[in-house]
């Protein structure tokens, strides 16, 4: 059949690896070293949180760090939760493409209607080359990742020392059909090209890693979030997604001031999808307002909630020079 994605209409803990004299908490918070995977957890970003994140059952996440291409460190990360302790554990990724190890990733999400398959994203092109998509299958019990294939992603403005331009910070993904899903991207704003957040989509075929974004779906729905913001040019409308039980797509914004911040961020929702409509699987409220206001993190990373600890969502910071965290929370 022919799709045309142009018909569509508008459409991580408690503190992660760091000291614990930084938490209120004195739960134990653990970093598996076995002999297998001592090397690997002495290059796991032992600071750093998260730049996005996809929960995998009641208390665990998979989520991705945002180095750069020169860095050799893990990009990949399980994060496991319960009452008495968080447990980080570094995951390998294997078979990267001919272009190499992956610059900046940061979104992931789980590709419906297959096991242990999820594409992550890096947040675009650099000086006109990289910007991929990469579809890849997780052992989590082996900890390790194989990348199946990887996509380009349609370059609209190119990144440069002295200019930004593509800067996509979320991804989710919806069923189509036996090979094909629909992505949904977003551009998180905050720049010249991008004064505010853009939801744009396309359609991925899985088995011949292809995506095709139709005039409308690269065009996309502009995103102007409210908030406190200190400077609204510089604010990021979208820095990840996360779909509910009921279909609701959230996300979140944030203001980056500098590697000291301060940083602020708000959590709010976005659209909602509809899994009985094929040809209209999703929309995008006209009037968005905040469901949270969370002051003093910046928030990459937003997921669902971890089932034993109160609350209705849980998120994950990229602090700077403070590392990052993850952290339950109740919205009501």
């Amino acid at each position: 059949m022919t799709f045309k994605i142009e018909h569509f209409p508008f459409l991580v803990a408690i503190c992660l690896l760091l000291s614990l004299a930084a938490c209120t908490s004195n739960k134990t918070v653990v970093n598996p070293s076995t002999n297998e995977n001592n090397a690997l957890t002495q290059t796991f970003k032992n600071s750093g949180g998260s730049s996005g994140m996809e929960q995998i059952d009641d208390c665990s996440y998979l989520a991705v760090y945002d180095y750069k291409k020169n860095a050799k460190d893990v990009r990949l990360g399980l994060i496991r939760v319960n009452n008495e302790s968080l447990t980080v554990a570094p995951i390998p990724i294997h078979g990267w493409d001919k272009d190499g190890i992956s610059n900046d990733l940061e979104s992931i999400c789980a590709i419906p209607g297959k096991d242990n398959e999820y594409l992550i994203a890096e947040s675009g092109n650099w000086q006109g080359e990289l910007g991929r998509i990469f579809h890849i299958k997780v052992d989590t019990m082996k900890l390790f990742a194989t990348v199946l294939g990887s996509i380009k992603l349609p370059m609209l403005y190119r990144n440069d020392f002295d200019v930004t331009g593509d800067q996509y910070e979320a991804i989710t993904c919806l069923p189509y059909d036996k090979n094909n899903r629909i992505v949904i991207l977003g551009e998180r704003g905050g720049s010249k090209n991008y004064p505010n957040g853009i939801v744009r989509w396309g359609v991925l075929n899985i088995q011949e890693h292809s995506f095709k974004m139709g005039k409308e779906g690269t065009t996309g729905i502009p995103i102007d979030v409210p908030g406190h913001w200190t400077d609204k040019a510089t604010k990021r409308s979208i820095t990840d997604f996360h779909i509910d039980q009921e279909g609701i797509i959230w996300a979140s914004a944030s203001e980056d001031l500098g590697d000291t911040g301060p940083f602020y961020s708000i959590i709010y929702k976005l659209g909602k999808t509809d899994s009985l409509n094929k040809e209209k699987p999703f929309t995008i409220f006209k009037d968005i307002t905040i469901a949270k206001e969370v002051n003093g993190f910046k928030i990459e990373a937003l997921s669902g909630p971890c089932k034993n600890i109160l609350g209705t969502h849980s998120f994950g910071t990229e602090d700077e020079i403070y590392g990052g965290v993850w952290r339950p929370i109740h919205i009501e």
